[in-house]
């Protein structure tokens, strides 16, 4: 079972177990037992039909409530979203999965090339990326990565439950 509704904010990681932990507490949509989804959960609400480009929509089925943002260009997008899925902690630093329901950016410049790195849709809607746990987005001013994947680090959340 899915909330309808997002976080409505951005939040690091461990904020959004919390999240998860408090709408818990709340009995939230009269259930307990919410949870941050993993990756292949996640992946599968995505709608392959539907994408800023394609549908001037999130790739998620309109049932579904979804914030937009201002994204780091400006222009209206909408927003990564916690997975539970992590990665081993590298160079002291943990990483988790997300999700992209719109544009999956990042600062590219073509290869072999002087040309300035652009900030475009590397990866487009429904990518798995990852962000760091914690820390700053303004750590990563180039991005991560070859292709310079924005990190934005304070991303939403998706809550599911299992139907018991």
């Amino acid at each position: 079972m899915w909330s309808k509704d997002d976080s409505k904010k951005g939040m690091n990681w461990q904020e959004a177990l919390a999240y998860a932990e408090q709408k818990n507490k709340e009995n939230y949509l009269g259930y307990s037992g919410w949870r941050l989804p993993d990756a292949k959960e996640l992946q599968s609400i995505v709608d392959y039909n539907r994408s800023p480009q394609a549908t001037h929509s999130a790739a998620i089925d309109p049932i579904f409530n979804i914030s937009t943002i201002a994204d780091e260009g400006g222009k209206t997008n909408y927003p990564f979203f916690w997975t539970s899925t992590t990665h081993k902690n590298v160079k002291r630093v943990s990483w988790a999965v997300y999700i992209s329901f719109g544009e999956g950016l990042g600062y590219f410049a073509p290869p072999h090339t002087s040309q300035d790195k652009e900030l475009m849709d590397v990866h487009g809607a429904g990518s798995q990326r990852s962000d760091p746990k914690t820390g700053s987005a303004g750590d990563y001013p180039q991005g991560n990565g070859p292709q310079g994947d924005v990190v934005r680090v304070n991303n939403y959340v998706r809550l599911v439950r299992d139907m018991n």
